[in-house]
């Protein structure tokens, strides 16, 4: 078997639906070699991966996709590897943007009520809690677990998504990227071409636009590799990467269960990233 990577993947500290010691374990299983827990807005799962990883010869890297706020209040997700998640000026931009989700709980709980008849006590959330602050990811196990519904996309697409984001509850584009940069990572546009969560809605020569204003805010790179791009999308990130010199990630976009048909670190069965296609791992950067 070939030595693979996996440099997107989610638990269920944030919408995964095995706890990150699981989701190593099947990294190992799949010959994943090089791995990054990158939970949404969350490095709860890092210290319990790494801990695992030890156990397998598995490498595992600092990750993070953060949300944050665009431009005319869009959202695109900033892969974020390598960082020093005990570095004072990260801590305070993550930890600003965890309490604002958490003062905002009560409201999004009396909106669910109000517009959905879903009665959620936010002191059951927080008793059942896996990371430090409370969020809308709690509600989402709270569904799930409780049996309201099990189709993940379904719940964010119809409870929490549609829910606006309040003050601070987003980092802005240029401190995500200055955050993850100057904290000693590296920061990747996640799948460039997500509608809700990239660049989606504009047309190509638009999107290099975006991109080429990302490089200039600091942005390191792009997730190059992923399991649903085309040859089409394929062609364009291998163009973007060349003119603008940005770096390639690549990843499954693992979340267990909860996407079916797409294994951690090798997608459908087709899908996989070697090691000699991400330059920041062949060049031995956090390794």
């Amino acid at each position: 078997m070939r030595d693979i990577i996996d440099l997107h993947t989610h638990s269920l500290i944030t919408d995964g639906s095995y706890s990150p010691r699981d989701v190593v374990k099947n990294a190992y299983n799949n010959n994943v070699k090089v791995l990054a827990l990158t939970d949404h807005d969350s490095i709860g799962g890092i210290s319990e991966a790494i801990e695992e990883a030890n156990k397998f010869g598995i490498k595992i890297i600092n990750g993070i996709e953060i949300s944050a706020l665009y431009k005319d209040g869009n959202m695109i997700h900033i892969l974020g590897y390598g960082m020093n998640i005990y570095d004072k000026v990260f801590l305070k931009a993550y930890e600003k943007m965890r309490k604002a989700r958490e003062a905002t709980m009560e409201n999004v709980l009396n909106i669910l009520k109000e517009k959905y008849n879903l009665d959620i006590d936010i002191d059951v959330l927080r008793e059942k809690k896996l990371d430090s602050f409370i969020s809308r990811h709690d509600i989402h196990k709270y569904i799930i677990d409780n049996n309201i519904s099990n189709n993940s996309k379904y719940i964010w697409n119809t409870y929490l998504d549609p829910i606006p984001y309040e003050k601070n509850e987003l980092i802005p584009i240029d401190e995500a990227i200055s955050t993850i940069v100057n904290s000693g990572g590296l920061a990747f546009l996640a799948h460039y071409n997500n509608k809700t969560t990239g660049l989606g809605k504009y047309n190509k020569n638009e999107i290099e636009n975006h991109i080429e204003y990302l490089k200039s805010l600091g942005l390191s790179g792009v997730e190059r590799y992923y399991p649903t791009f085309t040859e089409e999308d394929e062609e364009f990130l291998d163009y973007i990467t060349s003119k603008y010199n940005l770096l390639s990630s690549g990843g499954t976009d693992y979340h267990g269960e909860y996407r079916k048909n797409n294994d951690i670190g090798i997608g459908d069965g087709s899908f996989y990233v070697e090691f000699d296609k991400i330059k920041f791992i062949k060049d031995n950067i956090f390794m």
